[in-house]
């Protein structure tokens, strides 16, 4: 190491530990500058400086070349993979992120930071509801019980969008001979790949990290399936893309009379006046203040989820069934139907929004609820759903006796309901 480049890097290393940063990222500079000098630790501290700075791009860059100059008879720096993982995150570059924590946690896996930080980054990847959709005990014994009566006898099961893998764990228990569970998200299929080759099941269930629409019948399952399992649903049943994935799905890779589980879905909705949501929906005044720019971040293409059992609200009217979606057909509503529907309105109020939930047949005699339990009429309640809110354009004043007409919409990935 020259002694220019030497001075200099003592010099930014003072300066930096003295909390002088702008003259810190001059030194360090002047380090790098001088020429025939050895880079790799003024690039790891310089990028040290940047993270501190939450100049993330920047320490990205940096760091990345630090890693690449590592000599590569030494180990990496933990620190400098950790470093580089966290602005990798802050920067939106995930496959960077992804592949220095990775390597962090494998380089030091006694360091419960860096495993800390490998778990924090996971999760931020990986929806949450999958967790309170795993522990929902009623989902999955409705799921199990019907995949037990079916894959008995099936020769070949599709999975489609198989997450952690339960439920083709469930057709291999059943007795299915061959089951093909495809993932959209390659760091999901991994994982179930995992959990299957953990529970000894890897000879029966082959994991592919494909959307179905990706899947050739012949090369990816051996041949066309007779029976196909999803649980390609939302909170307001059709958000996930599921009528199309089925069509696909029926049309290519299953045998003709091929089970589907799930086997079909009723609709309901009620109207509703909601107080403290409204205020929100849209945003408006809040304390007094207006705060209605910030509406423009929220979601108007799409129904909002609450739980009704946790929020006021105000029924005006009884529960009603507005279709059956029937998915060993699914309907093709990629030019939305709209009807038109009356709802009797049975107690006064200020009509803000419809409540949408639906009774799930995952086989003809095992029903599931994602309504409220006071409205489920006894019947098990998938509790990790919600309710999907269809707000409406204005507040609608009603009375009990009256009855309201409102335009039902049904298309391939929603419903939605307007007052006419």
């Amino acid at each position: 190491m020259s002694s220019a480049h030497n001075q200099a890097l003592a010099q930014a290393l003072a300066l930096h530990q003295a909390g002088r940063l702008t003259e810190a990222e001059t030194a360090y500079r002047a380090a790098l500058e001088q020429p025939g000098a050895p880079r790799t630790e003024a690039l790891k501290n310089y990028g040290f400086l940047l993270h501190r700075l939450h100049r993330f791009r920047e320490a990205v860059a940096i760091l990345s070349e630090a890693v690449k100059l590592n000599p590569q008879d030494a180990p990496q720096d933990p620190d400098v993979l950790l470093a580089l993982g966290h602005c990798a995150r802050e920067a939106n570059d995930h496959r960077t992120a992804m592949t220095a924590l990775r390597a962090a946690a494998k380089l030091a896996p006694e360091r419960q930071d860096i495993a800390e930080a490998l778990s924090a980054y996971l999760s931020r990847l990986i929806p949450a509801w999958h967790f309170p959709m795993l522990a929902d005990t009623a989902r999955n014994q409705a799921y199990e019980q019907a995949i037990a009566k079916a894959a008995s006898s099936a020769e070949r099961v599709l999975d489609i969008g198989t997450g952690s893998g339960l439920l083709s764990l469930f057709a291999a228990r059943a007795g299915a001979k061959s089951v093909t569970a495809c993932e959209a998200h390659p760091m999901i299929a991994e994982t179930a790949a995992e959990i299957v080759a953990r529970n000894t099941l890897a000879d029966r269930i082959r994991v592919i990290a494909k959307r179905s629409t990706e899947l050739d019948a012949a090369r990816d399952l051996g041949g066309m399936a007779d029976l196909v399992v999803s649980e390609v649903l939302d909170a307001g049943l059709l958000g996930e893309g599921v009528l199309a994935t089925l069509r696909d799905a029926l049309q290519r890779l299953a045998k003709p009379g091929a089970k589907v589980i799930p086997a079909y879905a009723d609709v309901h909705v009620q109207a509703l006046e909601i107080p403290q949501q409204r205020t929100v929906q849209p945003l408006r005044f809040i304390a007094g203040f207006d705060l209605s720019p910030f509406d423009r971040f929220r979601n108007r293409a799409g129904h909002s989820t609450l739980r009704l059992e946790q929020v006021e609200h105000s029924a005006l009217s009884a529960p009603a069934t507005l279709t059956r979606v029937d998915f060993r057909a699914p309907p093709d509503w990629s030019a939305p139907d709209i009807r038109r529907v009356t709802l009797p309105i049975t107690a006064p109020g200020k009509l803000q929004a419809f409540a949408l939930w639906f009774t799930l047949w995952v086989d003809e005699e095992t029903p599931v609820s994602t309504g409220p339990a006071y409205l489920s009429h006894g019947l098990p309640c998938m509790d990790h759903w919600g309710q999907a809110i269809l707000w409406q354009a204005e507040d609608r004043a009603v009375t009990a006796g009256d009855s309201i007409e409102a335009d039902f919409t049904c298309a391939d990935t929603f419903f939605d309901l307007k007052l006419v």
